[in-house]
Formats: C-alpha cells, sequence, structure tokens
C-alpha cells in the first residue's frame, strides 16, 4: 500500500471542504453535497462555515437553500444536528436510527418495540403525525401530546443531568421514541436558535420518501462521507456516523463494497486509511491559505478524536475543545488551527475578533484579517464587516 503523510492528508481533506480553493458559482445546496454535512447544533453557525468555503454570497447563501429545501437541517450522525442534502437525509436517517433507538433502551431501559411501554409509545406515534401534518410544532409540544395518551410512565423517567450530576431531568421518552422512528427536519423560521426548533414530518417537507435497505444506505453514507473528509480509516468513519450495532466491522464491509471505486494507504502511524479513487489528493507543498471554521466545524469532529492531527496540533486541544463541551470557532494558517475567533453580528455590522494561539508574521496576520472581512461580506453583503487580531 502507497504512503501519505499527514500533510498530504490535511491537504486532501482541505481540497474536498472548499478550503484550499473555495467554492464558486455552484449554489448553495451544491456546496452543501460536497461538503456532505455541516455540524449544525447552532442554527447560526452552518452559515458560517458555508461562508468561509465559498468564493461568493449566492454560494454561500445557505438560509435560501434552506427555504428551497434543497438541504435541510436534522438529528443524523451522532444524534446530532447536521444540515445535509435532501437526497442525503433517507439514507442517513436509516443508518442513524438504530443508534437513537439503543439510546432509547438505554435511558428508558425498555425495548422500544416489544415493551409494553414502547408499544404505547408506537400507539401515539399517530396523534404527533397529525399534528405535523398541520403545523410545524417543537419537541416539547410532540412529547406533552404523545405523554397525555401514553399515561405517567411517558414522563416518570430521570437522568442525571450532565451540567449538574446532582440534579435529575425528564427523559422526555415519548419524544425520544418518536424522533427514533419518524423522521424529521427542522423548520427554518423567524427566531429559531438553539433549542428553540419546530419540526416537520420530513416526508411532508420534502414531498417524497426513500427507503433504502440498511446495506445500500451505509455504502451511500461511506462514499459521500470519504468524498468530504476522505482519506480516512474505518475509525474515522465510525466517528463520524456514531457507534451503533454492528460496531465497526459494519462499515468495513460498507467500505470494501466500494470495490475498484477504493484506493487503499497507509499513514505514517501505519494505520489503513480508505479513499475514493477519484477523489482530489493535491500535493503536499500545495499553499493552503487562511481559513475561518465555524463553531462545531465538521472539519474538527468528523475524524476520530485520537486522528485529529491532521488540522489540530494536540497542544492546541484544550484550547478549541472547552471544559462544557463546545467547540470553538477557530481559523487555519497553512491548513491547521493556529487561533480562534468571535463573531458579533447586527443588522449593520459583522465584527469579526480573532485570537490566535501563537506568534504570526506580519504577511499572515494580514491575510487572514483579508479573509475574515471576506467571510464577513459573504454572511451579510450589506453590513460593514469589521476584522480585528486581539493583541
Amino acid at each position: 500500500m502507497a504512503r501519505i503523510t499527514t500533510r498530504a492528508l490535511n491537504r486532501a481533506t482541505l481540497a474536498r471542504q472548499g478550503l484550499l480553493e473555495p467554492f464558486h458559482g455552484i449554489g448553495s445546496d451544491a456546496a452543501v453535497s460536497r461538503l456532505t454535512s455541516l455540524q449544525a447544533q447552532h442554527p447560526e453557525w452552518p452559515p458560517v462555515a458555508l461562508a468561509a468555503r465559498s468564493a461568493d454570497h449566492a454560494t454561500a447563501d445557505l438560509p435560501s437553500a434552506l427555504e428551497r429545501r434543497t438541504v435541510v437541517r436534522s438529528s443524523l450522525m451522532r444524534i446530532t444536528i447536521h444540515v445535509v442534502t435532501a437526497d442525503d437525509l433517507w439514507p442517513m436517517f436509516t443508518v442513524c436510527q438504530p443508534q437513537r433507538l439503543n439510546q432509547w433502551r438505554l435511558v428508558t431501559k425498555a425495548d422500544p418495540h416489544e415493551s409494553d411501554l414502547g408499544r404505547r409509545m408506537t400507539a401515539a406515534h399517530a396523534m404527533a403525525v397529525d399534528a405535523l401534518r398541520q403545523s410545524p410544532r417543537s419537541s416539547l409540544e410532540l412529547d406533552r401530546l404523545m405523554a397525555a395518551a401514553v399515561g405517567p410512565q411517558a414522563t416518570a423517567i430521570t437522568r442525571p443531568g450532565w451540567r449538574a450530576p446532582n440534579s435529575q431531568v425528564v427523559v422526555r421518552a415519548a419524544w425520544r421514541h418518536f424522533a427514533a422512528h419518524v423522521p424529521l427536519v427542522h423548520v427554518p423560521h423567524s427566531g429559531e436558535g438553539y433549542g428553540r426548533s419546530r419540526y416537520a414530518l420530513a416526508e411532508t417537507w420534502l414531498g417524497t420518501r426513500a427507503e433504502p435497505t440498511i446495506e445500500e444506505a451505509r455504502r451511500h453514507v461511506a462514499r459521500r462521507y470519504l468524498e468530504a473528509f476522505g482519506p480516512a480509516s474505518i475509525d474515522d468513519l465510525v466517528a463520524f456516523v456514531g457507534r451503533g450495532p454492528g460496531g465497526a466491522g459494519v462499515w468495513r464491509r460498507a467500505v470494501e463494497a466500494l470495490g475498484d471505486q477504493l484506493v487503499t494507504l497507509t499513514d505514517e502511524s501505519g494505520a489503513t486509511v480508505y479513499d475514493l479513487e477519484a477523489a482530489p489528493r493535491p500535493d503536499e507543498d500545495i499553499p493552503a491559505p487562511p481559513r475561518l471554521l465555524a463553531r462545531w466545524d465538521s472539519l474538527l469532529l468528523s475524524h476520530h478524536p485520537k486522528r485529529r492531527g491532521r488540522v489540530l496540533d494536540d497542544g492546541n486541544r484544550a484550547a478549541v475543545f472547552s471544559r462544557n463541551a463546545d467547540v470553538l470557532p477557530t481559523f487555519l494558517v497553512d491548513g491547521r488551527v493556529a487561533g480562534t475567533w468571535g463573531l458579533d453580528r447586527d443588522e449593520k455590522v459583522v465584527t469579526i475578533t480573532l485570537r490566535p494561539l501563537t506568534r504570526l508574521d506580519a504577511g499572515t496576520c494580514r491575510a487572514l484579517l483579508d479573509e475574515a472581512a471576506g467571510v464577513a461580506t459573504r454572511l451579510d453583503p450589506a453590513a460593514e464587516p469589521r476584522v480585528s487580531i486581539a493583541t
């Protein structure tokens, strides 16, 4: 097997992520397709991630694509929220559903299908579906609606609060059961923000429904992952999707099923990494201009935690992954994380403040400021960009 250096892994992934040459003139839905997914717990940050990978406002205009419904925001990989294309939603939901069902088993200590509680939850789905056919609803509304039909067991289940271990929080078992079975999308709306989502049935929102087999869905997701984040190991792919039934074995078979589309490489640690033969693997010495990454950026979260060295030095991890489980917005210099940054927006001004982790030379600082100003302009062409480097 051919060997690939860490620097070459870096350049290959950056090329696919629009972080060497930004996407231009292809539309925001096509850009999302090339990226496979954008991490999206906080709905204000995926547009930033796309703006940092685009050369023009039309390509960076994620809100328009969400309104057109060519892309959607939904809870998928790792049971967290991503922006993906409408076509990718269905196979991604199929491969992620077992994780959700396992999560429900763990928190309720009951089988989602065969237990008495599981059967009553399933019967109550019809009430939630009928409500969503009338209008988008919040998860709390749907949980309360189903819980009223299921009975006290639906709201009696609690777990320790992860921020305050001595506290107890209600599991909201009815909502979790419903979301594990029914594909949903987050509906764009005024006032949308973290924890303020409203949901619609994916089938209604998109006007279509695909039902791939689990094997077809895994092959699709494996190929789409390598297109956007390769070259990568099986452990990287598992970290991207989230560990579920079958572990790494089912994903190894999915990758191997890609057959002659694959090329197999060995990285500097001796680990086997896979890639699509037709995917770009530029020369490792190609320049990598300064780029900004969003909060919770997919580039930092789509490989195994021990294999993020292609973009992040071990010494900088604590500055990026904070103690409260946040992942800060960062910027790249020569393709590697070199600092964090802050964003402030109002109707007239987009302010970006860069905070380097090490001393940067004058030329790099100028290039960073130019890149930050470009991101600010692509986010809002009508606003004044104000960029600075904190001292």
